[in-house]
């Protein structure tokens, strides 16, 4: 394959991953990488990049391939392979480079956020779970969370639960957003609507407005009178991550999500 034309490199890489056999995908991809030492030492610069784009193509094959054997009903589906993959690794901390090769997709990102507003999937990232540990750094909150080596570009799937009233939520907390409120009147608006059920880190942080002051002002709200629960204020029952606000003071938690 010759690329005499950068400008097409972009729309390769885009792509979806094509959905093939494994073994024919680590063969092809044994054999580019053979090849790719002359390419890299004798061709022009377009066909050093072309080899490296093929090799990357190629390994996104074999990785979709992967992700497609964790969902063998939807396997061509680039959003069923990542919430598979998630799914398989529920609990552990994944790297966003994980998911770009399992997925097969460029704009997994956009489909992390389809499985939380669209599909209740409680799925956080590294940026609120960053958040949360600079509002009380000290090592007790930090060991609590058990996230303290989780950094800005991983990803964690709570639980491995679907909740169905996540998406009335998220519509709320887009609504609430327009309206252009103060974060923590924001904050507090938003955790009134939902008594008693199992709000996610990130919901808040949208809430928010993206702004990293969020858990603080939870913690005020808390402080001034909201039954507020977190493992971040020690209640060790709930998984890292989960916030619950009882208006009736009880704060149970027991709603919990769907399978």
């Amino acid at each position: 394959m010759q690329f005499r034309d950068l400008s097409i490199l972009g729309n390769l890489l885009a792509r979806r991953s094509k959905i093939g056999n494994p073994e024919a995908a680590r063969r092809k991809l044994i054999d580019l990488l053979e090849r790719l030492p002359e390419r890299l030492e004798s061709g022009t610069v377009g066909e050093q990049v072309g080899g490296l784009v093929e090799v990357n193509l190629c390994l996104r094959e074999l990785g979709a391939g992967i992700g497609a054997s964790l969902a063998p009903d939807d396997g061509d589906s680039g959003l069923a392979r990542l919430l598979a993959y998630l799914r398989h690794q529920v609990g552990r901390i994944v790297h966003t480079e994980e998911l770009m090769i399992v997925a097969g997709i460029g704009d997994y990102p956009r489909r992390i956020r389809e499985l939380r507003t669209d599909h209740g999937w409680p799925i956080i990232s590294g940026m609120a779970v960053r958040d949360m540990r600079a509002e009380n750094p000290s090592r007790a909150a930090i060991a609590a969370l058990h996230l303290s080596d989780m950094a800005p570009e991983e990803y964690l799937l709570i639980e491995d639960c679907r909740d169905a009233d996540a998406v009335r939520r998220w519509s709320s907390a887009a609504a609430i957003k327009e309206k252009g409120e103060a974060p923590k009147d924001a904050l507090a608006s938003y955790l009134g609507l939902s008594p008693d059920r199992r709000i996610t880190a990130e919901e808040l942080r949208f809430v928010a407005g993206n702004k990293k002051q969020w858990p603080g002002l939870v913690r005020q709200l808390r402080d001034e009178g909201m039954e507020i629960r977190s493992r971040a204020f020690g209640h060790l029952e709930l998984p890292p991550g989960i916030f619950v606000y009882s208006r009736s003071g009880s704060a149970s938690g027991r709603n919990r999500p769907t399978a």
